[in-house]
């Protein structure tokens, strides 16, 4: 009896110990797998935040490079005394940049002595604050720093809030300093979109320079918070061992507050971005359900366990989710930044057909002055740079898929082969050309000059490709996509696909191949253009372009077209010969830009025309009111004030229509409803030919219409 009580005894005693041991080893455990579930998750949120402050922080630094380049190509190599003298022009130019960028709080040309010579901010520029005493301008003084990040500073001229900016030196011919190009940028612009970005309490966003100066900064504001201390901050001695990215845990010795911390480098930029939250509220994280678990015992314990179980299955599936997501994503900022630089350099080019107009119609009126042999040669040296001009601007709107076409049904069977030739000439004698086509038909719909400009872009980039000679194959078939793809892509196709045998293109690189003026060529071997032409043409006939490469192994491009019924070719219409106008007929010209719109006078003045003028749409519709004596009327599409030239034509369509006219632009994004609408489009630059022909056909169209009017006629 004794013996069995002890037995008894002992096995209650051991039920106790294994009651406590038991439990207080489950809540060990779940508190380890708990904590290091929530430094995961923690890590995650950090790295995951830094994409998006990473990519946030490369777009806006990277259009204020591109700002800062186009400026320093404008006014580089000038003095001073040449910069003051176009200051008008020019500030409107920096005007409508900022505008245009709304990231962009500023522009600024300074001079070497640090006074400003135009500003996007001012008209005119002030010429008594000096900015010599701002890092931005002492960085550039003794050497070229390429594109320099200031510090924080408050506004001297105007009550305002703290910025920085990013600068570029401006030299003169022979390389000595002649000032600074800067870009101003608020940090507030910056700190807002970190506000967004926040999700949870102690969380951290920075954008900081390498020397630990603060430019944005969320909570708090980059002008209130003091830079890193070189010495004691345990960032730089994270950034000596691994200086591109990382992710540490350290204390903050300015708020006395400890912090997970990550950080990564802006590519191309001496400027990090930083995402951080406290260990404190990492701690809280993990705390609270391990305070659950001690209120609510044993049955807690094993519940908490069954939770967490569920929630590691949980979190791997929204860990799979988020990779799906993320691929997505990336594959959508991509077609944003090529669609976001299309808008940009279709702006960019009707500004740029304009200049061109310019000097084109400048170079055809001094040619027809009594001139010497040098200067004639100078004015075709000019037309010939305009004509440069308006290739690069064709390739600039094919790019933006706003370029105007003409297709037409091709069989790309039957005319590869007729291009051979022209691509044996665009490659080296030691590249071997293989052209492989299909004998079916293969039909496609497309703008033929297009597409030879494309087939031509892509066998020079395989010929640079392959500098000691290689081979070229170019191969057309029938390609059928069942599903859509995330591009929509979906139906027949006809793949023409280019594969050569060179040294192919590294990973890294491969993404931004499409891109406007990306290139890896010399500076006179490539304007990075050839590729964004494929890119917009292949987009703009309503499919894609896909390229496929290895390092070593070669590099293949291959265009998808969309299948179409073979149709018959269309005989060419016979040219319009360019003839003087019958009579004295009166034009109104319709043009906000004083120099293009006298250009067209030089023009019509040429074929025996009468000129009126108007500066804006509505200011036509009065003067038409008040004056009937204009036979044709010649409006740009694109005019401030909010009326355009397509707003005119169908007003002047209701309220005269028996009046012609004929619509003249060097870009713009409503190409579609003028083509519905019927009415003629002269494209910019345009010489004084393609203006007769459009004019004289206007005029007989309206003639005619007229004479089907007439009483007596069927």
């Amino acid at each position: 009896m004794l013996s069995a009580r002890r037995g008894t005894l002992r096995l209650l005693r051991a039920l106790m110990v294994g009651a406590v041991v038991v439990p207080a080893a489950l809540f060990a455990y779940a508190g380890w797998v708990s904590w290091q579930s929530t430094h995961a998750l923690a890590d995650d949120r950090i790295t995951r935040s830094l994409d998006v402050l990473h990519e946030h922080a490369l777009k806006v630094l990277t259009t204020g490079n591109l700002v800062l380049g186009e400026i320093v190509e404008a006014v580089d190599g000038r003095t001073a005394d040449q910069i003051r003298t176009r200051e008008p022009e020019l500030q409107r130019r920096l005007e409508r940049m900022a505008d245009l960028l709304p990231q962009v709080q500023s522009i600024w040309v300074i001079d070497r002595d640090g006074y400003a010579l135009v500003s996007s901010y001012f008209a005119p520029a002030p010429r008594n604050a000096p900015l010599a005493d701002r890092d931005f301008f002492r960085a550039q003084v003794e050497q070229d720093r390429g594109t320099f990040v200031s510090s924080v500073f408050m506004p001297r001229l105007v009550d305002g809030p703290s910025f920085f900016s990013m600068s570029r030196r401006l030299s003169t011919l022979d390389g000595r300093f002649n000032g600074v190009a800067a870009v101003s940028m608020l940090p507030g612009d910056f700190e807002k979109f970190y506000a967004e970005l926040a999700r949870g309490p102690g969380e951290l966003f920075a954008m900081m320079r390498d020397d630990g100066a603060f430019l944005a900064r969320y909570p708090g504001s980059a002008g209130t918070v003091a830079a890193l201390d070189r010495e004691t901050s345990p960032f730089f001695a994270q950034i000596a061992r691994a200086p591109d990215r990382g992710l540490y845990t350290g204390l903050s010795r300015n708020e006395r507050t400890e912090r997970r911390v990550g950080y990564r480098r802006v590519e191309g930029y001496p400027v990090y971005v930083v995402a951080g939250i406290e260990t404190s509220a990492i701690r809280s994280e993990w705390l609270w359900p391990l305070t659950s678990h001690l209120v609510f015992g044993l049955p807690a314990t094993i519940l908490l366990f069954c939770v967490l179980w569920l929630a590691h299955q949980r979190t791997v599936g929204l860990y799979a989710e988020a990779d799906r997501r993320e691929v997505a994503e990336a594959a959508l900022r991509h077609a944003q930044r090529l669609e976001a630089v299309g808008r940009l350099t279709g702006g960019v080019a009707h500004d740029f057909n304009n200049l061109l107009m310019v000097i084109s119609g400048s170079a055809t009126r001094l040619r027809r002055s009594e001139l010497d042999d040098k200067e004639n040669r100078l004015i075709e040296m000019i037309t010939t740079a305009a004509e440069r001009g308006e290739a690069l601007t064709r390739q600039l709107l094919s790019f933006s898929r706003q370029q105007a076409l003409s297709p037409q049904s091709i069989d790309l069977a039957l005319r590869l082969p007729e291009l051979s030739e022209l691509i044996s000439r665009s490659l080296a004698d030691d590249v071997e050309v293989t052209i492989d086509v299909p004998d079916l038909a293969c039909p496609v719909k497309v703008d033929p000059g297009e597409l030879e400009i494309a087939m031509l872009n892509i066998c020079v980039n395989a010929r640079d490709a392959m500098p000691n000679g290689g081979r070229l194959v170019i191969t057309v078939r029938e390609l059928t996509l069942d599903e859509a793809r995330e591009d929509g892509l979906a139906g027949d196709f006809i793949a023409l696909a280019f594969a050569d045998t060179g040294g192919g293109i590294p990973p890294d690189l491969l993404p931004r191949v499409f891109e406007p003026f990306f290139t890896t060529k010399d500076q006179a071997k490539g304007t990075g253009l050839g590729l964004s032409q494929v890119y917009g043409f292949a987009r703009q006939a309503g499919g894609d372009v896909r390229i496929d490469s290895r390092l070593g192994g070669g590099t293949t491009v291959m265009l998808l077209l969309p299948r179409v019924p073979l149709e018959a070719a269309a005989a060419a219409p016979r040219p319009e010969p360019a003839v003087a106008a019958h009579g004295r007929k009166t034009v109104l010209v319709v043009e906000d830009n004083l120099p293009v719109a006298d250009v067209c006078r030089s023009y019509l003045d040429q074929l025996g025309y009468d000129v009126a003028f108007a500066a804006s749409p509505r200011e036509a519709l009065t003067a038409l009111r008040e004056n009937h004596a204009v036979d044709i009327v010649l409006s740009d599409i694109l005019m401030p004030g909010g009326m355009s030239g397509v707003d005119l034509a169908r007003e002047l369509r209701t309220v005269a229509p028996s009046l012609p006219i004929v619509l003249m632009t060097g870009f713009s994004d409503r190409a579609g409803d003028v083509a519905r609408d019927g009415f003629p489009v002269l494209r910019k630059p345009f010489g004084v030919d393609a203006l007769q022909r459009e004019l004289s056909a206007a005029l007989t169209r309206c003639e005619a219409r007229e004479r089907a009017k007439a009483p007596g006629i069927a």
